[in-house]
């Protein structure tokens, strides 16, 4: 019997330590479940009657999305107190990153603990969550924190925020900590509920990518090709597409860091495309597999650039609509598909017809005669695509801004293909 409740009784062990044997921990079990108590309630009971809490002591490298009432001895490496709205009251929370010698995750303190940069602490009764795909540990009444001296076997811990590449952006990330180069840089003044305010707006450039990025103070280092370490920002959706936040909490600091931005557009598959939560000037190839209902020619509303049908705008009633033309197609690599958008410059490119044309087509047709002959050109062809990829609410979208079709050589790839398995003419 014994051994079938060995790992509970290890488990047990992580909490109380070494002033319970194992054999007195094994006998309190085996009696608890005799009268069937359940065995989590029995393990929590054991825990309190030795004077334990019942957190299962962890590193954050072992941390998962289902942990409850963890022990972790971490680094304070980064703090700050905000107030946000929990169910209509207002609270004030502390956020941050925790590191120790296995890594570093974010965190959330609902309850105002003394906690201050680089102290060492001990957390009991922590638990972990999933938040926007990103792990991160949650503390509440039932914590405990005490503080410990520094070191306290916590392993080589790093004493700045690691810097979390553009590519891994993901919206709604908080005390985030980025480095790269400005690429543009430009001073905008925009209304907000407090009036007009002058605002950074520009893009930011690492080795893994390109995000946006809006500052709301001004300061003299946020300029076109100044190398920055921007810590405690936060990341926010734009039109489908991260874009980082630089608030009064947040610290810009010049960085000596050598950086190999990204020259060109970044070139992906369209699984690793889909992965992100949006992307700025990527560039993808792949097989049309089909043309869209609502390709071809399109009426606008001439005030929101809305597609109208029957000259009526939801939003501004009758109108004299402006016609346009497009393609809603759906490309895929062989990793993924991905919907794609062509505005009427690129369609023209791709189906080598004009817009006036296309109205000529139509007058002399049916009006998806433009539609049916771009589906015919071409469902089935090889294009490259460059442009903005947003994943939003109604899925990922390619908006192209650049797109040319790719001639393939088909027999050589598959020669090459049969070289690679071993397979010789």
């Amino acid at each position: 019997m014994g051994d079938r409740y060995a790992p509970h009784v290890a488990e047990i062990r992580m909490a109380l330590g070494d002033r319970v044997g194992v054999d007195v921990i094994l006998e309190d079990l085996e009696k608890l479940v005799k009268y069937r108590v359940p065995l989590d309630e029995a393990k929590r009971s054991i825990i309190k009657k030795h004077g334990g809490t019942d957190s299962v002591r962890k590193t954050l490298s072992e941390l998962s999305a289902a942990d409850r009432m963890v022990e972790i001895t971490v680094k304070i490496l980064n703090v700050s107190k905000r107030d946000v709205d929990v169910r209509g009251v207002r609270r004030t929370i502390l956020s941050g990153i925790l590191g120790d010698g296995t890594g570093q995750v974010p965190f959330t303190a609902w309850n105002e603990f003394d906690l201050e940069k680089d102290d060492v602490v001990r957390i009991r009764g922590a638990y972990v969550r999933l938040w926007q795909k990103q792990l991160q540990v949650n503390l509440g009444e039932r914590c405990e924190i005490t503080k410990k001296d520094i070191g306290a076997g916590l392993g080589e811990v790093e004493s700045e925020v690691m810097p979390t590449r553009l590519a891994d952006v993901r919206s709604y990330m908080s005390n985030l900590c980025v480095v790269g180069i400005v690429l543009e840089a430009r001073q905008e003044v925009v209304k907000t509920r407090d009036g007009e305010r002058t605002i950074i707006d520009g893009v930011l450039v690492d080795d893994s990518g390109k995000l946006q990025f809006t500052s709301w103070v001004l300061d003299d280092k946020i300029k076109t090709g100044s190398s920055l370490r921007i810590e405690n920002a936060y990341a926010r959706p734009f039109r489908g597409i991260p874009t980082i936040n630089i608030s009064e909490q947040a610290a810009v600091i010049l960085s000596e860091k050598e950086i190999t931005p990204i020259e060109d557009a970044v070139h992906c598959s369209i699984c690793e495309l889909l992965g992100r939560d949006g992307a700025l000037d990527v560039a993808v190839w792949g097989n049309v597999l089909s043309v869209r209902p609502g390709s071809g020619l399109v009426m606008r509303c001439p005030d929101c650039n809305r597609v109208i049908q029957n000259n009526i705008c939801r939003a501004h009633g009758d109108v004299v609509p402006v016609t346009d033309m497009r393609v809603k197609s759906v490309i895929d690599d062989g990793t993924g598909p991905i919907t794609l958008v062509l505005g009427a410059e690129l369609t023209e490119k791709l189906w080598g017809h004009t817009l006036k044309e296309a109205e000529e087509m139509a007058s002399k047709a049916t009006p998806d005669s433009v539609e049916k002959d771009i589906r015919d050109r071409l469902t089935g062809r090889m294009i490259a695509v460059r442009g903005n990829m947003s994943n939003g609410e109604y899925g990922a979208s390619l908006v192209a801004e650049s797109v040319w079709f790719v001639e393939r050589d088909v027999g050589g790839e598959a020669i090459r293909l049969l070289e690679e398995r071993g397979v010789h003419r």
